[in-house]
């Protein structure tokens, strides 16, 4: 096992520190690159897309230092009272980093997470975990392959 000394933390922490921070021009250098996108329109604040065929859109806002990558899924008020305590469960075990949301009464699969601190890494996972938080609606209810289990 590798000891850490302060010198070795602080180093690391330096070296991370000097990364370039995340801007909305490179999560849509990413998204360009991604096999499995199709943008469909672009805009500053806004970059509305297809991810293996889920449509999504971009809202990166750098002023504020926040992003989020949505998914629409459903009219929200259609859908029977069992569903939505389906979706608040999912949103403490299963959806992982996505979340379920609502919003004019649409029902969406989104990820938050601050805009500066976002990597490439993190942003590619973010694509994957709102596609199979979407496609999963009704079904699994689930972001990954994993999920944290109710205690009975």
């Amino acid at each position: 096992m590798k000891k850490y000394t302060l010198k070795n933390v602080m180093d690391e922490q330096a070296a991370h520190d000097n990364e370039a921070l995340m801007t909305q021009k490179k999560l849509q250098t990413i998204l360009r690159n991604q096999i499995e996108t199709e943008i469909l329109e672009e805009e500053a604040g806004y970059v509305l897309f297809k991810y293996s065929n889920t449509k999504m859109a971009l809202y990166p806002d750098e002023e504020f230092n926040r992003m989020r990558i949505i998914a629409p899924i459903t009219q929200y008020s259609s859908l029977a009272p069992k569903i939505k305590d389906s979706l608040m469960d999912a949103n403490f075990h299963s959806a992982l980093d996505c979340r379920y949301g609502v919003t004019e009464d649409t029902l969406y699969a989104l990820f938050l997470h601050p805009l500066s601190s976002l990597t490439h890494t993190d942003f590619i996972s973010a694509l994957k975990q709102v596609h199979n938080l979407a496609k999963s609606f009704g079904k699994t209810y689930s972001s990954a392959q994993i999920a944290f289990t109710k205690q009975k």
